[in-house]
């Protein structure tokens, strides 16, 4: 059988999700009576996201097959010439752990309520693009951070490509975070704060943007190109006389550095801030992160 050209992946919508999660559509507008009578924005955006659906099936033809995210799998991608993530940010995230060396693209599925900061195509741009044999033909080489965690008992756990961040802290959010922490062979740093933050450049203009220290912002700049061979981390929140002294509250780290961190916490790591890929840090417990020698081909228009 000939190989197609695309697999899209689809999110449930809000409004389907909520109503499997309440047990009926009447008790989820009841929920929603509650939320500030939320119902029409997220019934509206329920129907857009529909719409778009069935846009692509009746634009691609048998040329694509449609898969929620829970049958996505590595060996299903490989059977097929690009992957597409059909929904935002989080989803394009999540979708992206699975492209492999295959182009990644990203529809943004309701553009009228979602910015879409990742995701370059609308249903319509994606639709025209497709009318050229060649596409996709023009693509951007995103960096990605790879983690191990090695844990007391003597068990390894890969944490798999981080796209985006990669959050290590306390399980318990309200509680300090503390960890030994050092890069190569420096000397280790004991460090208390509300957790780390690691971030590709995909990620650095969200979440961690928003953690580094006004003060830090006014003299650079912590967002980066996305296909930049670095990764940067921060120590979010430290105790206010710890941060003049600390060496390790910000750095910027190259192909070959590796950072390690010990836990001295019931601590938790979560990539791409995705329930999926979170893993147990507790104490004794250390990480390892360092650029992946793999990389992510985002499609563009």
């Amino acid at each position: 059988m000939q190989q197609k050209d695309f697999l899209i992946c689809m999110k449930r919508t809000k409004w389907q999700r909520d109503v499997e999660r309440f047990g009926s559509a009447r008790e989820a507008r009841r929920i929603y009576r509650l939320q500030n009578n939320i119902f029409r924005r997220v019934y509206g955006s329920h129907l857009r996201q529909l719409e778009s659906i069935e846009l692509l099936q009746k634009g691609l033809g048998d040329r694509a097959d449609f898969i929620y995210r829970e049958d996505l799998s590595p060996d299903l991608v490989m059977k097929y010439g690009a992957l597409v993530s059909l929904g935002g940010d989080n989803h394009f995230i999540y979708v992206a752990r699975f492209a492999g060396i295959r182009p990644l693209i990203g529809i943004n599925s309701d553009p009228r309520t979602s910015s879409g900061a990742l995701v370059h195509f609308t249903t319509q741009s994606f639709l025209e693009c497709t009318q050229n044999p060649r596409f996709p033909d023009h693509f951007e080489t995103w960096t990605m951070i790879e983690g191990q965690i090695h844990h007391p008992d003597g068990k390894t756990i890969a944490t798999g490509p981080c796209i985006s961040e990669t959050g290590i802290r306390n399980a318990f959010a309200d509680a300090m975070s503390r960890y030994y922490i050092r890069i190569n062979d420096e000397p280790w740093e004991e460090q208390k704060s509300s957790g780390l933050l690691l971030s590709t450049g995909a990620g650095s203009t969200g979440w961690f943007h928003n953690c580094l220290p006004h003060t830090m912002q006014i003299y650079e700049d912590p967002t980066f190109a996305r296909d930049e061979q670095i990764f940067r981390f921060v120590a979010r929140e430290p105790g206010f006389h710890k941060q003049h002294y600390y060496r390790y509250l910000y750095r910027t780290l190259n192909r070959g550095d590796t950072l390690e961190i010990i836990s001295e916490m019931d601590g938790e790591i979560i990539v791409d801030a995705q329930p999926e890929t979170s893993f147990a840090f507790g104490p004794g417990a250390r990480a390892e992160f360092r650029l992946s020698d793999d990389h992510l081909l985002v499609a563009l228009p």
